[in-house]
């Protein structure tokens, strides 16, 4: 059985098909859950960690290091889930962080802007402008914000598997309709898919480790595995035309991303941005 997630707007029915799916099937249903083990990991408060994700202004220069090491946590808490088995997840942008997962179903579920709003107006008891108008800032956000971390646009439906129009079919209906996509041959797991999964979690837990150490932090990395070989590829900022800084990073993603339990052998696939001198 494959890991669903489900993207969605506010209000347009997301929760309630994973928790639909979730009780079908009698798999976890997990969002706010993610955000949890993250931040416990890292001692991050909660509100604090979906500050830094949705914001998209000043994460060039002060705040990268910091972004670079929020969406980590949430890619291994959910490496992690992914080893343990099925769920749905419609939280923050799970099938962006799950690439390179096999097996993941990725629904869009989408809804009149008119209808989301009456929604958000009975359950919050504010008039329909108001509720518009926080939608639609909101959306605005989410859309600044898949922008700025991924080159794309959260709406875009090739992103996804299937797209769901919750105004134009019941949630029993959609539920259905997943459940019977779960069973093509598409989404059936194999040891294959399973060790796969052992990958990404192992490259999670070398990342995770790159970005939170004081010699190798802050340095925008890409991490893959396979079997217990890891590549770290990526770019980083030397002085002048001396390559020692290149030498000692090298050394220095070797040392710690050989700490980590599972690697076998690290290999190092980077380039250097020479600083102009003044």
């Amino acid at each position: 059985m494959a890991i669903i997630t489900i993207s969605r707007g506010t209000m347009s029915g997301g929760e309630s098909l994973a928790k639909c799916i979730s009780k079908k099937l009698n798999i976890p249903a997990i969002s706010q859950e993610i955000l949890k083990e993250a931040s416990n990991r890292f001692g991050i408060s909660q509100p604090l960690l979906l500050q830094q994700l949705e914001k998209t202004k000043g994460l060039i220069h002060g705040n990268s290091t910091e972004r670079g090491l929020y969406l980590t946590a949430i890619q291994l808490a959910l490496a992690e889930r992914a080893q343990k088995g099925p769920f749905v997840y419609y939280g923050h942008a799970g099938h962006f962080l799950l690439k390179g997962v096999p097996q993941v179903l990725k629904i869009r579920v989408i809804a009149l802007l008119k209808n989301r709003s009456r929604t958000l107006s009975d359950q919050q008891n504010i008039t329909y402008e108001e509720a518009k108008k926080r939608i639609l800032k909101m959306d605005e956000s989410r859309i600044k914000w898949t922008k700025f971390l991924y080159n794309v646009d959260w709406r875009d439906p090739a992103l996804y598997d299937m797209v769901i129009n919750i105004d134009a079919i019941s949630l029993e209906s959609a539920c259905e309709i997943i459940i019977c996509t779960l069973k093509q041959k598409e989404f059936e797991q194999s040891p294959e898919s399973q060790n796969i999964i052992d990958d990404f979690l192992l490259a999670c837990q070398v990342k995770t480790a790159l970005v939170t150490h004081d010699q190798t932090k802050g340095l925008g990395l890409d991490v893959t595995s396979e079997k217990g070989s890891v590549t770290i590829t990526g770019s980083f900022e030397t002085g002048g035309i001396f390559s020692s800084g290149k030498h000692r990073i090298r050394n220095d993603l070797v040392e710690v991303a050989k700490q980590v339990e599972g690697v076998k052998k690290v290999l190092i696939g980077i380039e250097n941005i020479p600083v102009a001198l003044e």
